[in-house]
């Protein structure tokens, strides 16, 4: 194997590892996880809670990672364009569309877990939430920077920064981790495997950089970690629901509202 080939495959097999490694900062009881994330002393002095710092190390890691290979000569080692040239060699016929569902596989397994029975973090009407939360939030960025930054694709298209189907993927596993890797952690082995592979075929199948992969990997976790960090676990509970009277110049009624 070539020294970009090692280095290629080096990437690929730290992309599980490292997020794996990172996701304990998430095994605490629901109540950590809110707004006590962040403890204000004064205006002047915040100090931010250790597993927030945890828990950014790997998304943040592959955002740099991704940014890394933008940097270089196009004839570099490092380069997106040589290690995607390595990739269609290594992978000249093994073009598919599985990724296209690969993307979807841990979020099914969530609630298909959920519906056998299987014990989770959170109960169903928070699982929901959060998972609509961190789905709007990842999509909220990737088309940001889609739009912000269009960038041309391997195979010619266009918005190819950062890989969407990837960002899916990892919000996808990310939420299967944390909801059910005190089960198993081959559960969560099962998730991000399927992740990588997703980005592993975008790059396959000619319509992603390597680039593109990790950002849209960091962006997945990270879109996931924040919601889950700042979700309040109060969907449920009667608490959460509030019917206010209204008065107005010409009449009255009445004000719903749910704390998110």
């Amino acid at each position: 194997m070539t020294l970009r080939q090692h280095f290629l495959f080096a990437i690929l097999c730290l992309i599980p590892q490292l997020v794996f490694s990172q996701e304990f900062a998430l095994n605490r009881s629901p109540d950590t996880l809110g707004v006590r994330s962040v403890e204000i002393k004064n205006i002047q002095n915040q100090i931010i809670q250790p597993q927030w710092i945890r828990g950014a190390v790997a998304p943040a890691a592959l955002i740099i990672a991704g940014t890394i290979t933008l940097l270089p000569e196009s004839d570099s080692f490092s380069s997106k364009y040589s290690i995607h040239d390595d990739v269609i060699r290594m992978f000249p016929n093994d073009k598919s569309h599985i990724d296209n569902y690969l993307q979807f596989i841990p979020i099914v397994a969530v609630f298909g877990l959920k519906a056998a029975g299987v014990k989770s973090r959170s109960d169903l009407i928070n699982q929901v939430v959060i998972s609509a939360k961190a789905e709007l939030l990842m999509n909220v960025l990737v088309d940001g920077m889609k739009f912000c930054l269009p960038t041309r694709r391997p195979s010619g298209g266009m918005n190819s920064m950062p890989s969407g189907h990837t960002a899916q993927a990892f919000v996808s596993a990310t939420i299967l981790d944390i909801e059910y890797r005190e089960t198993s952690p081959w559960i969560s082995v099962a998730g991000y495997a399927a992740a990588t592979t997703t980005g592993m075929y975008r790059m396959i199948n000619n319509v992603h950089w390597i680039s593109d992969v990790l950002v849209g990997a960091g962006i997945g976790i990270f879109s996931t970690k924040v919601v889950y960090y700042t979700h309040r676990y109060c969907w449920g509970k009667k608490g959460n629901k509030m019917f206010l009277p209204a008065l107005y110049r010409n009449g009255g009624g009445a004000t719903f509202a749910i704390i998110l």
